[in-house]
C-alpha cells in the first residue's frame, strides 16, 4: 500500500472508515486501490506482486527496495533491462516527479485512523467463511488485545458485529 501512496498522494481507503469490518471484508475478498493513471507497468507489476493474497508470495520490503534501486541505479542489469529508452525515461521522471492532484478523493472520512491492529484470521480463512451460502452474521469476538478470539454464525453477512471483551 507504501507504493500506491507514493503514487496517488494520499493513503489508501482513506475515504472509508478504517474500523469498519466491510473494509477487511472487501480487502481479504480481494479489493484494492484504483491504480493510478500513468503509473510505469513495472511499478504495477512490482505493486501487484505486493498486493498478493498469500503473504509468502508478497517481496519482502528489503527486495522491493532493491529493485527499486536498480532501476534508478542499474538499469542495464535490472529486470527491465529489456525495456527501451522512453519507458526507461517515463521510470526516472516517475520517480522524480512531485506528486500532482489525481482524481483521487482527497478528504479523509472522519473515523479513519492509520494506525495497525492485529485481526488474528487470514484472508483464506476469511474466503472459506464468504464462500459458505448458508452464512449470514459473523459476530467477531475480540480480546483486550484486539485479536479475534471466534467466528459465531447467524444472520446476514451484512451486519457484521465486532463484540470487544473486556473493554
Amino acid at each position: 500500500m507504501i507504493m500506491w501512496e507514493f503514487t496517488s498522494g494520499v493513503p489508501p481507503f482513506s475515504d472509508r472508515k478504517y474500523d469498519d469490518i466491510q473494509l477487511s471484508l472487501s480487502i481479504c475478498k480481494g479489493e484494492r486501490p484504483e491504480i493510478i493513471e500513468n503509473t510505469p507497468q513495472c511499478y504495477i507489476d512490482l505493486m501487484k506482486k505486493c498486493w498478493n493474497e498469500d503473504p509468502l508470495e508478497r517481496p519482502s520490503a528489503l527486495k522491493v527496495k532493491n529493485i527499486i534501486k536498480n532501476w534508478i541505479f542499474n538499469p542495464e542489469i535490472s529486470d527491465i533491462s529489456d525495456i527501451n529508452e522512453e519507458l526507461k525515461s517515463n521510470i526516472m521522471e516517475f520517480i522524480n516527479a512531485s506528486i500532482q492532484c489525481n482524481n483521487l478523493i482527497t478528504e479523509s472520512h472522519p473515523q479513519v485512523c492509520h494506525t495497525s491492529r492485529l485481526l488474528s484470521f487470514t484472508s483464506k480463512e476469511l474466503n472459506k467463511i464468504l464462500e459458505n451460502e448458508d452464512t449470514h452474521v459473523y459476530y467477531l469476538s475480540h480480546s483486550t488485545s484486539g485479536k479475534v478470539n471466534e467466528i459465531q454464525e447467524s444472520g446476514s453477512l451484512r451486519d457484521c458485529i465486532i463484540i470487544n471483551e473486556g473493554m
